[in-house]
């Protein structure tokens, strides 16, 4: 019996056909193995292809992603205005909205029933009513949350912070009174699509407002970046600064319309609330996307770009202020460069790792907290702000990951400059003396967060490495983080993360850049340089990667059952300009040959995808030349990944130990051919191979099993495309797993992602949201997994090829669902066949990151 690898088939079986139907209007691929769709740029708006009347009325359905009061009393639906806020439509911002609200809905009406017997009662026990006014609506709404549960949530855990410090830290920046510390919390709220169209800023500053706010503590809020707020107080034609207190909120400023990604506007709100707001300790909170070392902070709904590290380096210089912490309620920010940064300006920074579920921070107990004792410690408060958002996260989202750490600055910049040099520097020289396998099998298997992105935990990453320097590093890191909490479903996320490239060099130039800006010192960017020299050269010798429509072509034509890859050596020099090679040289020769022609031939970018130009800086060709010798002996073949006939009569594919040792990944690719092209149904990691106990036969251990059951991911009894993202494990209990992936589909007109979770305990995967799909897929990642509402219609795409190889356009498949509330089932169902034929095909990574496919096989019943 041969080894299972990757997930079980899960739920109840059945049969269901494909059924293709309307294009859906799409000019690139909506299915893409890199996983989660990035933040918009500042002029894209989620993908809305054309849709057909065969497909039915589109309605537009609100998010549900803030709890019970949004999905309740319609909270997330409001309506713009050139020269003030928007006005809820059906909000209870507005009369109108309140009296249609009562008419329509009966819970409204019980609602209000008990606020008006709470109201008689707190005015009978000595209350007054105050005169209405922006602040008290807001004000009034947080009550209601109130009143619903949903604030004040109590905090229990037996999770302990690290109070110590090490003798080698810096002196704090900030010092305060033991009691009654006066305190600044800066919120730096740039709304972006989170508001517009969730509703998510408005929510938090309910929670604001919710809290206890005493005197010693002032919450200063500057609001921008969003085209739409699902309130009645916030403007969206002008930045505005407003003080946050337990009765609402109060404006301070208007503002001129500003980019809230540029440093000047965040210097400037510095500068105001220092000026205005003196106090013992200061923090400042950004709010909004974030996208890690490489992309900063911040998307703008009305200006372009983000807020780079070295730009958030400037902002917080000119600003003038020493903060005692600095927070990002945003995706991807606890890295080891955004420390470095902080750290000249801050004593704790407080920060996610992984992209951040929608809801964000929780902000109702640990402002309350801080009033109670404004001169509680750091990391105490720090706590707080980590439970509270790990606990609601669990609560309001509970199959999303979530992570959030404080980290010691100070520490930081006594301890660990020293410490990081030497582990980059011996990285550096494993690569150089020929171990790049071990450091890209550790990259391979350290916990990354998002996906393409190439950030990865540093702790774990510095602990799989295994070298004294780099295991002395992992010691050190671990120290300055006092204090870090993650989700059940999340594993080797220890607080602090760092940019890696791996597979992909397309952001090394941007990091390079920015570490130069930053100050980073350069062994670190020599160490990235260097392995990814060595990547480049695995893939320059493979050709480029792997070419799975080739695949595709040759299951049509006839041909041979050998995979499909960018090409074999031969007929790389040939691309390269090289002309024809005797086929009695060796394969040393040969790749000595590719790599040089590859260094001076200009159409190297369009064979391989890698420019060797002044674009690439990172690239050491000089470097490339000299690893020849060492792909020669750490290389699989594409010739070689052949599906052939073992002595039991079994397919396979037949390596080498020593070549299987190369490869990193498989996972199973399916298509269904209609009999004019087709239908792209993505890639899961289901495979089998012979293990130790499978056979005596030693050069049959390791290899992969060719074979398919037919089955593949369904929704609601329907075959739908998937494409798994990122696979966890338990470690501490052998065969458990987390796997997430997400389907293509159309949300009331709009594109989306379908997040999908199979977990191990559980019978059937589940679905944990949607994330919307944006025209402009670049860097600060969504802080977004909103839920489907009733009344929302689903329709499922999926990408369709001709047979010349060509891209087509994304298709409608099935049949669209109208949402109920119900939740959608997912499960494993056999595809009906129906006179049309299902093909399949294997994807091999190897330690380059070259994806070569076998070639494909097709399915029988």
């Amino acid at each position: 019996m041969a080894q299972q690898h990757g997930r079980k088939r899960t739920g109840s079986g059945g049969k269901a056909g494909v059924s293709k139907k309307e294009r859906v209007g799409s000019s690139r691929p909506a299915g893409n193995a890199g996983g989660y769709s990035s933040r918009p740029s500042s002029n894209s708006k989620p993908r809305q292809p054309r849709v057909h009347n065969s497909y039915g009325k589109v309605t537009h359905g609100k998010s549900v992603e803030r709890g019970v009061l949004t999905s309740l009393l319609g909270l997330g639906e409001s309506s713009s205005s050139s020269n003030s806020a928007p006005a809820g439509t059906g909000s209870i911002f507005s009369l109108s909205g309140i009296f249609s609200l009562l008419k329509q809905n009966k819970t409204a009406r019980i609602i209000a029933i008990i606020l008006g017997v709470l109201l008689v009662y707190w005015l009978i026990s000595g209350g007054h009513c105050g005169s209405f006014s922006l602040q008290d609506t807001m004000s009034g709404t947080s009550s209601i949350t109130d009143s619903l549960g949903i604030a004040n949530e109590s905090t229990s855990n037996d999770h302990d912070a690290d109070l110590s410090v090490s003798n080698e830290a810096r002196g704090k920046y900030t010092t305060f009174p033991d009691e009654n510390a006066k305190v600044t919390i800066m919120v730096y709220m740039c709304g972006t699509d989170l508001e517009s169209k969730y509703g998510m800023a408005t929510a938090d500053l309910k929670e604001m407002i919710a809290a206890d706010i005493g005197p010693n503590v002032n919450v200063i809020v500057e609001t921008g970046g969003t085209q739409k707020w699902n309130n009645s107080t916030v403007s969206n034609s002008k930045n505005q600064i407003y003080k946050v207190t337990s009765n609402g909120m109060q404006l301070l400023e208007n503002l001129d319309k500003k980019s809230m990604v540029e440093p000047g506007t965040l210097s400037e709100f510095i500068g105001y609330c220092k000026k205005n707001y003196k106090a013992d300790r200061y923090g400042l909170i950004f709010w909004d996307h974030g996208g890690g070392s490489v992309s900063g902070y911040g998307y703008d709904q009305y200006y372009s770009g983000s807020m780079t590290l070295d730009e958030i380096n400037t902002a917080l210089k000119d600003g003038g202020c020493k903060f005692d912490f600095i927070g990002f309620d945003a995706c991807l920010m606890a890295t080891l460069e955004t420390a470095l940064v902080c750290e000249q300006y801050a004593d704790y920074l407080i920060a996610s790792e992984e992209t951040e579920p929608g809801v964000g921070w929780y902000y109702t107990n640990w402002l309350t907290a801080l009033s109670e004792d404004s001169s509680m410690s750091t990391v105490e408060l720090g706590k707080h702000i980590i439970d509270d958002f790990v606990e609601t996260c669990a609560k309001k989202t509970p199959r999303d990951k979530t992570t959030l750490s404080i980290i010691d600055l100070a520490e930081v910049k006594g301890t660990v400059p020293e410490s990081f040099n030497a582990f980059a520097a011996s990285t550096s020289e494993l690569i150089s003396n020929n171990n790049y396998k071990q450091i890209s099998d550790a990259r391979s298997q350290t916990r990354e967060f998002a996906s393409n992105i190439n950030q990865v935990d540093l702790i774990d990453l510095a602990n799989r490495i295994g070298t004294d320097e780099s295991k002395d590093f992992a010691r050190t890191l671990a120290a300055c983080v006092k204090y870090n909490r993650t989700s059940s479903n999340i594993t080797n996320a220890n607080g602090i993360s760092i940019f890696f490239p791996y597979g992909s060099g397309s952001s090394v130039n941007s990091a390079i850049k920015t570490y130069d800006k930053i100050g980073l010192d350069d062994t670190y960017s020599e160490c990235i340089k260097e392995f990814a020299s060595v990547t480049a050269s695995g893939q320059i010798a493979n050709g480029g990667g792997g070419d799975l429509i080739g695949s595709l072509l040759g299951s049509l034509t006839g041909g041979s059952s050998s995979s499909s890859s960018g090409g074999t050596l031969m007929d790389l020099v040939g691309l390269l300009g090289g002309g024809s090679s005797s086929s009695g040289g060796s394969n040393s020769d040969l790749l000595g040959t590719v790599l040089g022609l590859f260094l001076g031939n200009k159409s190297s970018k369009e064979l391989t995808g890698i420019d060797v130009g002044q674009d690439e800086e990172w690239f050491n060709a000089d470097r490339v030349m000299e690893y020849q010798d060492y792909i020669q002996n750490n290389y699989v073949d594409p010739d070689h990944i052949v599906i052939a006939e073992n002595a039991e009569g079994v397919s396979v594919v037949d390596l080498t130990v020593e070549e299987w040792d190369l490869i990193q990944t498989i996972e199973l690719n399916v298509f269904y051919d209609d009999g004019e092209g087709f239908l792209d149904l993505g890639r899961d990691s289901i495979y089998s191979r012979y293990g130790d106990e499978d056979t005596a036969d030693d050069d049959m251990k390791g290899d992969l099993i060719v074979d398919y059951d037919g089955m593949w991911v369904a929704i609601d009894g329907q075959i739908v495309s998937y494409y798994l993202i990122s696979k966890e494990f338990d470690e501490t209990n052998d065969g458990d797993y987390f796997y997430t992936g997400y389907v293509p589909a159309m949300l009331n007109g709009e594109q989306i992602q379908i997040i999908v979770t199979f977990d191990s305990n559980l019978d059937g995967g589940r679905i944990a949201g949607y994330r919307p799909v944006y025209d402009d897929p670049t860097a600060p990642v969504a802080k977004t997994v909103a839920e489907f509402t009733p009344g929302d219609r689903i329709d499922f795409i999926c990408d369709y090829y001709t047979y010349d190889m060509a891209f087509d356009d994304s298709y409608y498949i099935g049949n669209g669902i109208i949402y109920d509330g119900t939740p959608l089932e997912v499960s494993d169902m056999e595809i009906d066949l129906a006179g049309s034929r299902v093909l399949y095909s294997y994807c091999l990574t190897d330690i380059y990151g070259n994806e070569m496919w076998t070639a494909q096989v097709e399915y029988t019943e």
